[in-house]
């Protein structure tokens, strides 16, 4: 979290059915929003955060830039955490900069992968000491080891470099959501908040304190697009035509109309909701829609289990955002079933906005607000 002035960096999130890109800055009253653009993105091209179709990607920047007129080429970029490998690991303390020199020596044993086709980083958590019984203590540093394959980094900047513009820094969305929750600021608070991101395909869930990652796990497979597809395929529909009834039907059906009742009437301050009548597309596609969301509510159910039982701090509140979250019906699913208080994740709440993005929908900008805010 950055508390000082920042230079003219813009977020970009890169995703499977989109670019949203954030340019903000830091002065005396906190972050300003200052510009943002969206873009959608051919079919296929970004596949489970790996770009698949560089040229096609790249295009899609160029129009993104035109689009939001953005002061700077310079991007703090988000890598897909769904390639992203985290691990919760207790190391012997040591000096920052020779902790980051030593940290792949230390590792070797903690991540299933070679060591050599990844980038990796941390997030300290915590220090403490462990006694040896001999009435010594050895100072320890719990950390949150995060490793991204170099592949993906330098496809990331490849395709960036094709559109003219500097990648200065890439980021997890999962760090990136953070901040965006956090509104930029360190936060005072215990509170233990999980922050499910539901995208298109990857479903993260983020359990984090006073802005400090505790828990990432994501879980490829589990987005909103799967619904879609399964009504598709069923339905015999294109993807378009499913992923519009999607959002139309939700888990429960469409919302009751509202009849309104004639001002002559006793009650004609009132109004009444008229039943409406669920047809049989309808009512194929709730049936198709519920099962992929009880899915989704048991992989979060199944991570914060997990958490729990690892030692951590009972997660009091579950904030969405993604793609998917605004889905009708989703959110009460979540919270009667795992009985935890659930909200949507606004990530301009609380941020001063330029007159042009006044009336913008900032929902679908978290990840790019929290990049942005990261310089």
């Amino acid at each position: 979290m950055k508390n000082t002035a920042a230079p003219r960096l813009v977020g970009l999130d890169l995703g499977s059915s989109g670019l949203r890109a954030v340019e903000a800055r830091h002065g005396r009253d906190g972050w300003r929003i200052v510009k943002v653009a969206e873009t959608e993105l051919p079919v296929g091209a970004i596949h489970a955060g790996l770009i698949v179709d560089q040229p096609a990607v790249s295009k899609a920047l160029k129009r993104l830039w035109r689009a939001g007129r953005f002061s700077t080429r310079k991007v703090a970029a988000a890598m897909s955490d769904a390639g992203v490998i985290t691990r919760q690991v207790d190391l012997p303390w040591m000096p920052a900069e020779d902790f980051r020199s030593a940290l792949k020596y230390q590792v070797v044993d903690a991540l299933p992968v070679d060591l050599a086709t990844v980038e990796l980083d941390y997030q300290p958590l915590s220090e403490f000491s462990v006694p040896d019984g001999h009435g010594h203590s050895t100072d320890m540093l719990q950390v949150l080891l995060v490793a991204t394959p170099t592949e993906a980094v330098t496809d990331l900047c490849a395709a960036l470099i094709a559109a003219r513009l500097e990648p200065v820094q890439a980021d997890t969305s999962a760090f990136a959501l953070i901040r965006s929750a956090c509104g930029g600021r360190l936060q005072d608070s215990d509170e233990c908040t999980a922050l499910i991101d539901i995208g298109a395909d990857v479903v993260t869930v983020i359990v984090q304190q006073a802005g400090r990652p505790l828990f990432i796990r994501s879980i490829p497979g589990q987005g909103g697009e799967m619904a879609t597809l399964t009504v598709a395929s069923a339905m015999g529909m294109d993807l378009d035509q499913a992923r519009d009834l999607v959002i139309a039907t939700g888990l429960n059906g469409p919302p009751p109309v509202i009849t309104p009742v004639a001002e002559s009437n006793v009650f004609g301050l009132l109004a009444s909701a008229g039943e409406t009548p669920i047809d049989v597309t309808t009512s194929r596609a709730m049936a198709l829609i519920n099962p992929w969301a009880t899915t989704l509510v048991g992989a979060i159910r199944d991570s914060l289990d997990y958490f729990h039982a690892a030692g951590g701090a009972r997660v009091s509140r579950l904030v969405l955002t993604g793609r998917t979250a605004e889905l009708n019906g989703l959110s009460e699913r979540i919270t009667t079933e795992l009985r935890i208080p659930v909200s949507l994740l606004d990530p301009f709440d609380g941020l001063v906005r330029a007159r042009r993005v006044t009336d913008v929908n900032s929902r679908p900008y978290a990840v790019a607000t929290g990049l942005a805010m990261g310089a």
